[in-house]
């Protein structure tokens, strides 16, 4: 029987391909190598499917890369910011979000926080994941914002501080803190700069 029917998006994709749960498990090569590490070998081994099903799914490296990174943000950036609109007052929000990153820190595969590893790695080079990594900053400076507003107005900050220009801090702070971990290992320090940090904030 002729194959000519046969749907392109077919081609080179065995039956049961789960495209989500594959670009799961994308994303934790790319997390765990980095960009510049991770080859089509290696994402073949994680995900079990061959080079040329994943280009035909995901498109080259680069745009692997670049979904990958959306992904992460659906997941983690938005788990930190969905913390910040949650429950509680605003202190207790950022303290929980705080106590993520001292976790993710802690963590035995020490790979820290893809977002922030992209940036240490590829910068500016790539345009895309550059405006990727920017809005996703953008959108995580204006929740910090509004939660530490809403705390100088609970009265649990210095009013006098903008909230903008601290959330903007905590932000650096933080990217800082988990990249330091990612490449020392030491989780000690992390620790120590939330600490640091939050006594800035709250006072304790």
């Amino acid at each position: 029987m002729s194959s000519s029917n046969a749907s392109p998006r077919s081609i080179g994709r065995p039956r049961g391909f789960d495209r989500d749960e594959v670009l799961l498990k994308v994303v934790e090569v790319f997390w765990r190598l980095g960009y510049n590490e991770t080859s089509y070998r290696e994402l073949e081994a994680a995900t079990g499917e061959g080079r040329q099903s994943l280009v035909h799914a995901f498109g080259d490296k680069a745009a692997m890369f670049e979904l990958a990174l959306r992904r992460y943000i659906d997941s983690r950036v938005n788990e930190v910011i969905e913390m910040l609109r949650g429950s509680g007052t605003a202190s207790q929000r950022v303290r929980r979000v705080f106590a993520r990153w001292e976790a993710d820190a802690r963590a035995d595969d020490h790979r820290g926080c893809l977002l922030i590893n992209t940036g240490g790695e590829i910068g500016p080079k790539n345009a895309a994941i550059a405006a990727v990594m920017a809005d996703s900053t953008r959108h995580l400076v204006s929740e910090f914002a509004k939660t530490f507003q809403q705390a100088m107005d609970a009265g649990e900050m210095d009013q006098s501080l903008s909230a903008k220009s601290l959330a903007r801090l905590t932000v650096a702070a933080g990217d800082g803190a988990l990249l330091h971990s990612r490449v020392s290992g030491n989780a000690a320090s992390t620790k120590q700069t939330l600490l640091t940090l939050r006594t800035l904030l709250f006072g304790s």
